[in-house]
């Protein structure tokens, strides 16, 4: 289970926000899982060995953080997803970004398969009305640590329909 929590510190602004992990056969058992300023949401895999973070961490950008579980509440980041996404994207335009956003937001929508385990996410950006992506969507495989757009190839995967 997922709990957040405002952390009470005289003093701090902005005031951090905490997201424990908290047994649900034993709530006194719990682990802080991460700390944060602005607005965070978790999302399990189906297995719950793999964990997402989208941390919407300023006002101009947000970050996509991968954790996998080494034990029982006990999981360990394995990687920013931000830049690789990014980095993604720009390799799959016709047209080069010139600098990037000012504004920049990836986040992960869902687990979108189990075998290999896989994230559907979604970035958006602008600049200037004439420099902006809006709703551009991707896959991540966490086991292969690639992106790709074949949403052909993945709906084929997903899809099992025999005749009767």
């Amino acid at each position: 289970m997922v709990e957040h929590y405002r952390s009470d510190q005289p003093g701090v602004s902005p005031v951090p926000e905490q997201i424990w992990l908290v047994s649900t056969s034993d709530p006194s058992v719990r682990r802080l899982l991460f700390t944060h300023e602005r607005d965070a949401t978790v999302l399990f895999s189906d297995d719950e060995d793999w964990l997402v973070i989208n941390d919407h961490c300023l006002s101009n950008e947000s970050r996509l953080l991968l954790f996998r579980r080494k034990g029982a509440l006990d999981y360990a980041k394995v990687a920013d997803l931000t830049e690789a996404a990014w980095h993604y994207f720009e390799h799959q335009q016709p047209t080069k970004a010139l600098g990037g956003f000012d504004h920049s937001y990836v986040e992960a929508l869902r687990w979108a398969e189990s075998d290999p385990p896989s994230l559907l996410l979604s970035l958006d950006g602008h600049l200037d009305s004439g420099h902006y992506t809006s709703e551009w969507y991707c896959l991540y495989d966490v086991k292969a640590g690639t992106f790709n757009a074949d949403f052909a190839a993945h709906n084929r995967r997903t899809t099992k329909l025999e005749d009767k």
